[in-house]
């Protein structure tokens, strides 16, 4: 099968072709391409003798064998050297920085790359001894042109079971395509990646709350809401909590209230599925058309997210604006419209901020907005 590019591949190519300078960390989701893109980038761009490439999927590695591994390239003079699953080695951020160090030191620089699944993982060590060291380079679940461009996915297809390209080929067995999503998705993830890197003391309740989470898509949710419907006793700070890790381990994203005082963070936040397959997973029925209509939010939104530090949405009694981006001193607005659903809260918004500009995401226009989400805001906010 032709292999597709994504797009953090043509960021890397780009900064292994400049001199080293930082770590360059490819952070991303399971099941992404995260590991065939790199390799790709190496493949096509590099020769062999250029790079070394090693995994801890399968092992548990030990502080020799690693540094063993690094004198051997740096012997052979090798240019790249790439870690996969990094965060699965004991003290991996200790031992790069180490290793780094010694060879900024020693004025041996190479350009290093290293791959991980487990945001929570990875943001500790990379957050606790390597800062300044390193540069993320994001690889996020599949968009709609990509899912299209590469395996000719439809839009509705793509709203019902997008964001894995490992299952579009068994989109046609439905049952196969759920049995794979549940069990090399959402088990491995949930019941495996996050077990081993956080204590988890209910984990039925730590399923149960994500399960939950996906039937909301687009929706403010309060922690009590959520509580409230869970089988099991919980607490909202346990809720919190397990959110928090969903978000760190690619599966979810938060979105808050917009608001000056940093207490936003404490209200009710609208829920986003990192992949919209998710909306549907947990669901014994077909998406309704509002269902889709909030699916759909709910994709514009994760690439806001993807794309802006600063997203939030806003309302004000039954006046609300989906998504509010905050970038370079401008305030966006942001109204995703489809059939079932009607624009309401912007001019109440703008009453009381002047400056804020318009912009609304549609069916019609959203590949658009996929191709760049800032050219697209700045091309069409009012």
């Amino acid at each position: 099968m032709k292999h597709y590019s994504r797009p953090f591949e043509l960021i890397l190519k780009n900064r292994l072709k400049e001199k080293p300078r930082f770590i360059q960390t490819v952070l991303g989701p399971r099941q992404v391409g995260k590991t065939s893109g790199v390799l790709h980038v190496l493949e096509k761009k590099f020769s062999a003798k250029d790079y070394e490439y090693f995994t801890a999927e399968n092992h548990i590695l030990e502080a020799d064998w690693f540094f063993q591994q690094v004198q051997k390239a740096t012997e052979n003079n090798k240019k790249i050297i790439v870690f996969d699953e990094i965060q699965k080695m004991p003290n991996w951020s200790e031992l790069v920085k180490q290793a780094w160090d010694n060879q900024k030191k020693q004025k041996k620089l190479m350009h290093w790359v290293l791959l991980g699944s487990s945001s929570l993982k990875l943001s500790q060590g990379l957050s606790e001894s390597l800062a300044g060291r390193f540069e993320i380079i994001s690889a996020p679940h599949w968009s709609y042109k990509e899912s299209q461009v590469g395996f000719k996915i439809g839009f509705d297809n793509y709203l019902k079971s997008g964001g894995y390209p490992a299952a579009y080929s068994l989109l046609k067995d439905p049952s196969r395509f759920k049995k794979y999503m549940l069990d090399a998705v959402f088990e491995t993830v949930v019941s495996r990646d996050i077990f081993h890197y956080a204590t988890i003391k209910k984990p039925a309740l730590f399923r149960q709350t994500f399960i939950l989470a996906s039937q909301y898509p687009a929706q403010e949710v309060s922690y009590n809401k959520l509580l409230g419907q869970l089988q099991e006793a919980g607490n909202v700070d346990q809720i919190k909590h397990y959110l928090d890790l969903f978000t760190q381990a690619f599966l979810l994203k938060l979105v808050f209230k917009y608001s000056k005082s940093p207490l936003s963070r404490l209200s009710s936040p609208k829920i986003l599925s990192c992949a919209p397959v998710f909306n549907s997973l947990f669901l014994k029925r077909e998406l309704t058309p509002e269902e889709k209509g909030r699916v759909f939010e709910s994709v514009v939104g994760s690439q806001l997210c993807e794309h802006f530090d600063s997203v939030y949405y806003w309302r004000d009694g039954r006046y609300e604006v989906d998504y509010i981006v905050e970038t370079d001193g401008v305030l966006y607005t942001v109204e995703v419209k489809t059939k079932t659903r009607k624009s309401s809260g912007y001019l109440v918004f703008k009453k009381s901020h002047a400056n804020a500009k318009f912009c609304m995401i549609d069916f019609e226009n959203f590949q658009e907005f996929e191709k760049s989400a800032i050219d697209f805001l700045k091309k069409y906010s009012i």
